[in-house]
């Protein structure tokens, strides 16, 4: 039974990214009209959902990107006043930390870097594909 479910929702999520106005025509019942007015809440409400999602992504990678640089930070300010006292291989594993935090730092960067780079493309992309939906393109100019 779940393994039914679980397919069911693959091909609701599926069926759901097909069709990006789903869930927004569901919000509002699913009106058998389309108006102006409609078509123009309908691109608004769907856009505004893609920028707040791409701005929470951004902001969990950024966040993300800040923690591991501060634990960094402090592993380095902790091995600068113990380094006098420490053992060999307490000080290898200061080096194998800073050396796999540095390399998660350097990809959290370049991640945040390729989400700024794609965000506005995404965007323009949605618009675009709104502004050529058969159920929309009419009463939008």
């Amino acid at each position: 039974s779940s393994g039914i479910n679980a397919e069911y929702g693959e091909a609701r999520r599926e069926e759901m990214e097909l069709d990006y106005l789903a869930p927004f025509l569901a919000r509002i019942g699913d009106p058998s009209q389309m108006t102006a007015d409609l078509a123009q809440q309908l691109r608004d409400d769907c856009l505004k959902d893609l920028k707040d999602r791409l701005v929470d992504m951004a902001n969990l990678i950024q966040g993300r990107f800040e923690k591991e640089t501060q634990q960094l930070q402090w592993k380095q300010n902790w091995y600068q006043q113990n380094q006098t006292t420490m053992t060999k291989e307490e000080e290898e594993q200061y080096v194998s930390y800073c050396s796999e935090a540095m390399f998660k730092i350097h990809i959290l960067e370049e991640r945040l870097n390729r989400h700024k780079e794609l965000a506005p493309q995404k965007y323009v992309a949605l618009e675009a594909k709104l502004m050529g939906d058969a159920r929309l393109a009419e009463y939008l100019s």
